[in-house]
């Protein structure tokens, strides 16, 4: 049987649509699929060790271990649909750029350590020293956001994503000092070649998604409009050399 973990950096309103996906490409290619879905990035390291699955869904943070450590090879990313952050601060607060940062800065972050790398990159123009900056790490982006509102936190460092899908009272309390415009790096699905010998109908499905209306509702619900495209190894390549340049 094959196997898919997905790693938890996804909206929690999306954990029973990975399983729809699931249950959607079994359907699909014709394979026996198990979906895992750790609750921490602990698990996910933790399952590896006990038993590599077949499949995975990650971060390109997490790409280049899967792929140069254990062997896995690159199959699909969502289209056009890129890791890119935001820098928040208080609606109240009276900072209007980065740039303004001093003295002591309190930054909030999630444990999504892709986001945490790209924001704290996007803060080098800040000219912060490593004594000044304070990290205080939260469960995940809503109670970074909650942080940056009671100004327990200076600044904040949210998934472009996640912050377009919180309600209009917290995003009114929020704001906004930069967005990242990467455009480069992004959630990739890898497999293990000595599980899997033939990836091609779970290729086809996977693409085949946008073309098909069940398959394209699942995928506007994990918020994938344009659906998955191939992803080659000089892509996936490319993409490790620029996280490995954020790092």
């Amino acid at each position: 049987m094959i196997s898919l973990m997905v790693v938890p950096d996804y909206m929690p309103d999306q954990f029973s649509t990975w399983y729809m996906l699931n249950n959607y490409l079994q359907k699909k290619s014709g394979q026996n699929i198990s979906i895992i879905m750790p609750s921490s990035f602990e698990e996910v390291d933790a399952q590896q060790k006990k038993e590599k699955v077949s499949l995975l869904y990650l971060n390109p943070f997490y790409a280049g271990t899967y792929v140069h450590d254990q062997g896995y090879l690159p199959l699909v990313r969502p289209k056009n649909k890129f890791d890119e952050v935001m820098i928040v601060t208080a609606a109240t607060s009276p900072l209007e750029s980065i740039e303004e940062l001093s003295g002591d800065v309190t930054i909030a972050l999630s444990l999504n350590e892709d986001t945490n790398y790209i924001g704290l990159r996007l803060l080098d123009s800040a000219n912060l020293s490593d004594d000044q900056i304070i990290t205080d790490k939260k469960d995940n982006f809503l109670m970074v956001a909650s942080s940056v509102i009671r100004q327990s936190a200076t600044i904040g460092v949210i998934q472009k994503d996640v912050f377009e899908k919180f309600n209009d009272i917290t995003k009114n309390q929020l704001k906004v000092l930069l967005k990242s415009r990467i455009r480069e790096v992004s959630h990739v699905m890898v497999y293990d070649p000595s599980q899997i010998s033939d990836v091609a109908p779970l290729k086809e499905a996977l693409i085949g998604m946008y073309n098909d209306e069940s398959g394209k509702s699942i995928l506007k619900s994990l918020d994938f409009p344009e659906g998955f495209e191939e992803l080659n190894e000089e892509t996936m390549e490319f993409m490790i050399d620029i996280v490995d340049t954020m790092r």
